[in-house]
């Protein structure tokens, strides 16, 4: 296993490499920003990691102790079929399906978009999670930024695949188009400063990710999931932006600037409830999608606090509130609390930058 990784480690180390010698002594941050309060004081690379790794423990009937899933299966899966015999995992849909509804947007059934998250995560939202790292271990201070960010990013995607793998072994086609298209692309496309400074400026791209919790009694993670907001200022308002959000739920709604700093926004969409099969041959999975909705409250784009609810019914209402909100005895923490259809409870806290610790009752 340590092999697999050290191999995939490399083939994103040469991207930031490449960008540590073009932009390291940049002093300009797109996306990040040292707040200490909101989303942005979360994030760090060890929580781009729990978050990005372990995204599909969010849907419905998915095993969250994560000291008991096989990485090593899922891994060496993973490796085999992007790295040792893509062409043979793919010749058993047919490279044109597979161009099709992985990488070109030409199929947009539920079955066969699976090109959209590939998109929005992958090129548009790990592009971004790279170069915020990049900007991030700048920040701190760290040497060779840019190949530490790729080494976090390598770390992320391929866990990523390897925990949505499972245990399953044989033909996988998901992990190729991620690992050899769009996660090296998009961090390729986010070196640019002419990319980054629109995705940054114009629409406002950032990262409002969840607030990872280890929950007791049975040692479970909870409430983690990568999440990317983009606002886009209406030309004809000072007030009003239109909004989406990517990731497990995707929504669009409205975002109105209460003052020079805080903004409410409202939106409505889907979010993935679970996974259900639709290829065999080759692994192919996608969502049975539920309704979902939220308010979110921002500080200078760096998210304050939200509640969300939808279909799901692990996770059926969700309020997530960011350091800088509360404080106690000069600590402002972290406060998580959900509740499901089926009698799920959780709650939890948490500290700056840190993994919160919480209750669940299943």
């Amino acid at each position: 296993m340590n092999r697999i990784l050290f191999c995939i480690s490399i083939f994103f180390l040469g991207f930031g490499l490449l960008h540590g010698q073009q932009s390291d002594s940049a002093q300009r941050r797109y996306f990040y920003q040292p707040y200490a309060y909101g989303s942005m004081a979360m994030f760090s690379p060890w929580n781009v990691v729990i978050n990005g790794s372990f995204d599909v423990l969010q849907l419905d009937g998915k095993n969250r102790n994560i000291n008991e899933l096989p990485y090593g299966v899922g891994m060496k899966n993973v490796f085999k079929n992007t790295f040792v015999h893509p062409g043979a995992t793919i010749s058993q849909i047919g490279w044109g399906r597979w161009f099709t509804t992985e990488v070109l947007p030409m199929n947009f059934t539920k079955e066969g978009a699976q090109w959209l998250p590939n998109y929005q995560l992958h090129l548009i939202g790990g592009g971004m999670t790279f170069r915020m790292l990049q900007e991030w271990y700048a920040y701190q201070g760290v040497s060779a930024p840019g190949a530490w960010a790729a080494g976090t990013i390598a770390l992320y995607h391929v866990l990523n695949e390897a925990v949505e793998n499972e245990d399953y072994v044989g033909y996988n086609s998901d992990p190729i188009a991620d690992l050899l298209v769009f996660d090296w692309l998009g961090a390729v496309l986010f070196m640019n400063d002419d990319v980054a400074e629109f995705f940054s400026q114009t629409l406002h791209l950032t990262d409002w990710s969840q607030l990872p919790m280890i929950t007791f009694p049975h040692g479970q993670l909870g409430n983690n999931g990568l999440y990317y907001s983009m606002k886009w200022n209406i030309p004809t308002s000072d007030k009003w932006s239109a909004w989406y959000l990517m990731g497990m739920s995707n929504m669009a709604g409205a975002s109105y600037k209460l003052d020079g700093e805080n903004s409410i926004t409202i939106g409505a969409g889907v979010r993935g409830k679970n996974l259900y099969l639709v290829d065999q041959r080759v692994r192919a999975l996608t969502l049975n999608l539920v309704a979902t909705g939220g308010i979110f409250w921002d500080k200078n784009n760096s998210l304050m606090a939200s509640l969300t609810a939808s279909g799901q019914q692990d996770q059926t209402v969700i309020v997530n509130v960011y350091p800088g909100v509360f404080e106690v005895a000069g600590i402002s923490p972290t406060i998580w609390a959900a509740w499901g259809s089926t009698g799920t409870l959780g709650i939890g806290v948490g500290v700056r930058s840190g993994i919160g610790v919480g209750y669940r009752n299943r």
